[in-house]
């Protein structure tokens, strides 16, 4: 059996194992891409789904589309520009790379694989950083579909098959928001599950927590010291703050006193912070302006809660809030922005074009005299039907 043919047999026995596996709802959208001319780069954390969504799209198709990955111990005597040359000559024009990130000069080799044959190519990686510098670097070859975790509507779907949908007038309206709870009244028995381990498809099968928690570190040992070139000391900073964020609640996270507390200096910790960002691990929600504090918080809520459970602590409820209303509106493409600090404040500035609200998180004990102009208190109501808005409306 040559190398192709044992690639294939991997291919088919992988597929079978995922199709029983609902399709996420980036499924048609990778699918379309995948039919232009162009190479498709499909980012996103490990553990989110990308080499389930690639399966589904082989099965799918299967008539002249392969797939393979590019970690497999069978590719190392090879190049990806040889195997692929192989699969054009045999007549196949879709080709599905997992795992792309993990060749060696992967960039390089795309770019001569997109001038050298007339292909329809997708590949995945579970690096971010790594995926979107290479469709920097793939310029106009390219184009990037980030893969998130679920939303809380995603997860319902893949849960139960019932797929919800809401507006974001209603989720930011008291009112409306309890209507559209007591109308699907089954969901609210889920969010819970959903800000513990429900943004990644794994946990829905294995409800483990350590699989994401391993999956981190992985990231921050495998992936950042390959791409960022990490020194001890980097990984010891990266560590020590996603455990003391994991630790604080929301807001409480500064440089200063980080930086006091570890003895590692401001510069290195805010190169750190960055580094985190660009691995989609944290979110660094800006201030409105320059001189306002940023405020860190993890990019998923099932993140903090990964690190507790290591840690054999609670998770702060409002950080999990917060972190999930930050990780749904900006799924919405709204920019969110730290307000100015004063007595009463409001947690959060979301804008979008000429659109702007100011969100106040927190449950019923919180007031309107907290938020001023168009501003909204977000109790769990407001936070369960947001997590079903899918496209933005203002109506």
């Amino acid at each position: 059996m040559d190398i192709v043919e044992k690639l294939y047999k991997i291919s088919i026995k992988k597929s079978a194992e995922i199709s029983p596996f609902k399709k996420r709802y980036v499924f048609n959208k990778a699918l379309d891409s995948l039919k232009s001319r162009r190479i498709t780069l499909l980012s996103g954390l490990r553990g989110v789904g990308k080499t389930t969504l690639m399966l589904q799209i082989f099965n799918e198709m299967k008539e002249k589309t392969f797939y393979f990955s590019a970690d497999s111990v069978i590719l190392k005597t090879t190049s990806l520009f040889d195997i692929v040359e192989r699969l054009e000559k045999e007549g196949y024009t879709f080709i599905l790379i997992d795992e792309i990130h993990k060749s060696v000069n992967w960039i390089n080799e795309l770019k001569t694989i997109y001038d050298s044959f007339d292909l329809n190519i997708l590949c995945s990686g579970s690096s971010p950083a790594s995926i979107e510098k290479g469709n920097i670097l793939l310029g106009r070859r390219s184009s990037m579909i980030k893969l998130n975790p679920l939303s809380f509507g995603e997860f319902i779907y893949l849960k139960t098959g019932k797929k919800l949908k809401a507006t974001l007038s209603q989720a930011l309206s008291r009112k409306k928001s309890i209507e559209w709870v007591a109308r699907h009244s089954f969901v609210e028995r889920y969010f819970k599950e959903y800000l513990h381990s429900g943004g990644f498809p794994f946990s829905i099968n294995m409800a483990k927590n350590d699989l994401l928690f391993n999956s981190i570190r992985k990231m921050i040992y495998e992936d950042a010291l390959s791409e960022f070139r990490l020194t001890d000391k980097k990984v010891d900073i990266a560590e020590k703050l996603l455990t003391f964020l994991a630790k604080s609640p929301p807001g409480e996270f500064s440089y200063n006193s980080f930086s006091n507390l570890t003895g590692y200096p401001k510069s290195s910790i805010y190169e750190t912070a960055e580094m985190l960002k660009e691995m989609s691990l944290i979110n660094i929600v800006e201030g409105e302006r320059v001189n306002y504090p940023p405020k860190l918080l993890f990019f998923h809520p099932n993140l903090r809660v990964a690190f507790t459970e290591q840690l054999e602590e609670t998770p702060n409820v409002g950080a999990l809030r917060e972190e999930y209303f930050v990780f749904h509106i900006s799924n919405l493409n709204f920019k969110v922005f730290v307000p100015k600090k004063a007595k009463k404040y409001p947690d959060y500035i979301c804008k979008r074009k000429s659109i702007s609200f100011i969100a106040e998180i927190g449950g019923s004990s919180k007031s309107r005299e907290q938020v001023k102009g168009k501003g909204y208190v977000l109790s769990e109501p407001n936070l369960i039907v947001l997590g079903f808005v899918q496209d933005f409306e203002q109506k």
